[in-house]
């Protein structure tokens, strides 16, 4: 007799256990719809969670991405041909030197070489500032968007291929996408 109660009570147990688990799993599923921001549809929520889920199971790669706005519209003051010449340019580098036979770590490489060109338009854009040039500031907000994209796409070169491709899904990259640049964070790292 007492050899059912104790199985009774571990398959009891075990159902609790079973079910506290799966509304832990369903918390950490359903958390960035709970968070309390915008409204979404039901689509967007949707593509969401399974960005989330394809997260937890390793299908899908974290990145960080602070220099792109969070805000999805598009920049409307973008030189939109000139910055997709510069986005082949950092493309055909990137796939240059990957793909270069004994090159294994190609990264140092392409973060020296995307520096020199930030470097360029960082100078530029001081030359625009001492010489007050600009007065509308569309070269200046230019020299950002290219200053800001090729940061970009150094700090997802560092995080691995897998963040760019993350990135490219969620539609976050500055040049490629025309997403807006967060200024508050370019301003405390460059000044201007």
């Amino acid at each position: 007799m007492q050899t059912t109660s104790t199985k009774a009570t571990a398959t009891v147990g075990s159902y609790y256990q079973r079910k506290r688990e799966e509304r832990k799993q369903y918390r950490r599923l359903h958390y960035e719809a709970t968070k309390g921001r915008r409204k979404l549809s039901k689509a967007a929520r949707e593509s969401m969670v399974c960005k989330r889920r394809r997260e937890q199971h390793g299908l899908r790669s974290l990145y960080h991405c602070s220099l792109s706005h969070s805000d999805p519209t598009d920049d409307p003051r973008r030189d939109a041909d000139a910055e997709s010449m510069l986005i082949d340019d950092v493309v055909a580098l990137r796939d240059g030197l990957s793909n270069e036979p004994g090159e294994e770590n190609w990264v140092p490489e392409f973060i020296r070489t995307v520096q020199t060109w930030i470097d360029k338009y960082v100078e530029e854009a001081q030359r625009i500032i001492s010489e007050g040039i600009d007065t509308e500031g569309l070269r200046l907000h230019h020299l950002r968007r290219f200053v800001a994209g090729l940061r970009q796409e150094q700090y997802l070169a560092q995080q691995g291929r897998d963040a760019r491709r993350a990135a490219l899904e969620d539609l976050r990259l500055i040049l490629l996408w025309g997403r807006r640049v967060n200024t508050v964070y370019f301003l405390k790292q460059y000044g201007w």
